[in-house]
């Protein structure tokens, strides 16, 4: 059995999305060996840092959170569908990336791999520059009906230009909207094969609109490539 750590980092001072509600990740002793003969420390982090989980709630007044999320959307068979290098937030995923997806009927978790991440991941540009999806592809993706959980190698699948405080972002309101949680900011997703086992369960944070989660992969190893 092979196991890919598919999570960014969670450190003191990391690169996040560039929002005026999001902290800095901070992290400070509370107690250290030399004085309190132990170490103890205090993390500081908005719930949008580094490998994260959008429950429901994020978008939706009255949608699921965090703590209220079934487990098994959260851990299971996962099937990844590679979208070509090269897009940018000026060649977001449209509905025709999506429509003709042999296993759309079926799939449960799906996971897009871009190459952004690779890319640019520890850089501003990774939030600012990356792709995201068109309306249409986000209709496209809550019409499919076992779908309950999508996670990429970028950071946002609305654009820039509808990421506006006091509005809502109209992909994240129709994927939300059908329960269909997002898993943002993957990495390493070129080293795993097509279908594997996700395992993504945050910390049970009771409301929760969203959460950093420690996202792997698992599939027997050797694999075919």
């Amino acid at each position: 059995m092979k196991i890919v750590d598919l999570s960014v980092e969670l450190a003191h001072g990391m690169v996040r999305y560039p929002s005026p509600y999001l902290p800095a990740v901070t992290l400070d002793d509370a107690a250290t060996h030399e004085v309190e003969a132990r170490h103890a420390q205090i993390l500081r982090c908005g719930t949008h840092v580094s490998t994260h989980l959008d429950a429901p709630y994020h978008a939706i007044p009255d949608g699921k959170k965090i703590d209220e999320l079934p487990l098994e959307h959260l851990c299971g068979n996962a099937v990844k569908l590679r979208i070509p290098d090269g897009r940018t937030k000026d060649s977001p995923l449209d509905a025709a990336d999506f429509a003709n997806f042999a296993e759309k009927e079926t799939v449960e978790k799906l996971v897009i791999e871009t190459g952004w991440a690779k890319a640019t991941w520890g850089t501003v540009d990774y939030f600012t520059e990356g792709p995201n999806i068109t309306r249409e592809a986000a209709r496209e993706l809550a019409s499919w009906p076992k779908l309950h959980l999508i996670a990429m190698d970028f950071p946002n699948i609305d654009s820039k230009a509808e990421t506006v405080m006091g509005k809502p972002n109209p992909n994240h309101v129709i994927l939300l909207g059908r329960e269909i949680l997002l898993l943002e900011n993957l990495v390493r997703l070129e080293e795993c094969p097509d279908h594997f086992f996700l395992s993504s369960p945050p910390p049970k944070l009771v409301g929760g609109d969203g959460c950093p989660c420690r996202a792997v992969a698992m599939f027997p190893s050797p694999f075919p490539g």
